[in-house]
């Protein structure tokens, strides 16, 4: 019989990417569910109201409403300030997270497709409904039962519009992309529900609140429709994962340098239009998932893929990436798992170590010593010392996600 054809070496690059995405999500996750304030490296970001890198740019806008509300100003003289017209608007670091892992699932479709063959339309469509459910499910856990929109879902959407990318010929794939970032800007300038649906006080509906507002679980990270703009910025990657599927190193440099420079200089030229002119639905902003936003962060997620790829593909130096290469090998789980690990803690009575304010358990723990470091390090989560608690609870899931490697449990779809 013919010798098989020898197996394609790995793009671990790939892995690292992802792993370092991972990462920095799950980071993030925990300063933000512990609700730490005042964390380090504040500024404006890219035309944002002074916040920290580690925050998103709306949570800006949601503690500046915080402290005008504290000063005794009302809703309506708040969105009458200055300051207003920047609601939202800017790109941190943090912002990055959900673009550059829609990304890298637009990098993998090509790779995907190669290796399942005919097989794989039929695992597109699982796929695209099991990250739909899987979020639903991720949501419900944490909030109740309802028919959520989060990430995942938001990522099942990106998922299928990159795999119907792979349909087109070259050019359709870049009128494609273009076309879908044009919509989505002229319907959230001209059309109000487009970006206003189910915004309301009301609560969510869930199961066990059947008086709450049907719409609103819908607005949990983006709405439905406005998910397009994430499954752009996966065909973007599309474009990328074509070149790295050639495993040629010269086609994959010139690639993500053209694309990656075209993107960013695109969106960050339609977002300064935006603060220039006033016309602030140009700007980056992660909540309404811009057209700029999608252009740039793809942009910035092509030239970050580049540095990972020469790094660790052409010079060989991996080591260094192996930490995140065991968190990105199991990103799903690894995603869950910050349930799961929040709820067992909880069981515990250990999750209060990582709550933003001081409460009883932590005030009793800081009395076991003496000394003033100890009692600043339980009770203070503002500043560097809230990054490292932020860092020991991502550290405690990568240790999870390490033993289920070991274990050989993963969990994909």
């Amino acid at each position: 019989s013919a010798a098989a054809p020898p197996k394609k070496k790995r793009v671990e690059s790939i892995d690292a990417f992802r792993g370092m995405t991972i990462f920095v999500m799950v980071f993030v996750i925990a300063v933000a569910a512990g609700d730490y304030r005042d964390l380090p490296q504040k500024g404006s970001w890219m035309g944002s109201l002074p916040v920290s890198t580690w925050n998103h740019a709306d949570v800006a806008w949601e503690r500046f409403v915080e402290e005008k509300k504290a000063e005794g100003l009302s809703e309506e003289q708040i969105e009458a300030l200055p300051e207003a017209r920047l609601k939202n608007v800017g790109c941190t670091i943090t912002d990055l997270v959900a673009p550059f892992f829609v990304f890298v699932v637009g990098l993998c479709i090509p790779l995907s497709r190669s290796r399942r063959g005919a097989a794989w339309w039929r695992h597109v469509l699982a796929r695209t409904f099991l990250l739909i459910l899987a979020g639903v499910l991720y949501i419900s856990l944490i909030l109740g039962l309802s028919w959520w929109w989060g990430i995942l879902q938001a990522i099942g959407v990106a998922y299928f519009m990159g795999a119907v990318m792979m349909k087109l010929s070259r050019a359709g794939r870049w009128v494609a992309i273009f076309a879908v970032l044009a919509f989505h800007l002229v319907m959230s300038e001209y059309v109000g529900w487009w970006l206003d649906f189910g915004k309301t006080t009301e609560p969510f509906w869930t199961v066990a609140r059947i008086d709450g507002s049907l719409a609103r679980p819908l607005t949990v990270h983006c709405l439905p429709w406005v998910s397009i703009s994430y499954g752009a910025m996966t065909m973007i990657g599309v474009l990328l994962g074509e070149a790295i599927l050639s495993r040629d190193r010269g086609r994959i440099t010139r690639q993500a340098l053209q694309l990656g420079l075209l993107f960013t200089l695109l969106g960050y030229g339609i977002h300064k239009i935006g603060l220039v002119t006033g016309h602030t639905s140009l700007c980056l902003n992660k909540p309404d998932v811009t057209a700029s936003y999608a252009l740039f962060t793809s942009g910035i997620g092509c030239l970050t893929f580049l540095v990972f790829f020469y790094v660790i593909d052409v010079w060989g130096c991996r080591r260094w990436a192996s930490p995140l290469n065991t968190i990105g090998a199991n990103a799903l789980l690894a995603y869950f798992m910050q349930v799961i690990m929040r709820l067992f803690f909880r069981a515990l009575r250990v999750e209060d170590f990582f709550s933003g304010s001081p409460n009883e358990m932590l005030i009793q723990w800081s009395h076991l010593s003496s000394s003033p470091l100890w009692e600043a390090f339980l009770l203070d989560k503002t500043g560097y010392n809230g990054m490292l608690w932020g860092l020991i609870w991502t550290a405690c899931l990568w240790g999870i996600i390490y033993g289920c490697n070991k274990r050989n449990i993963y969990w994909k779809l």
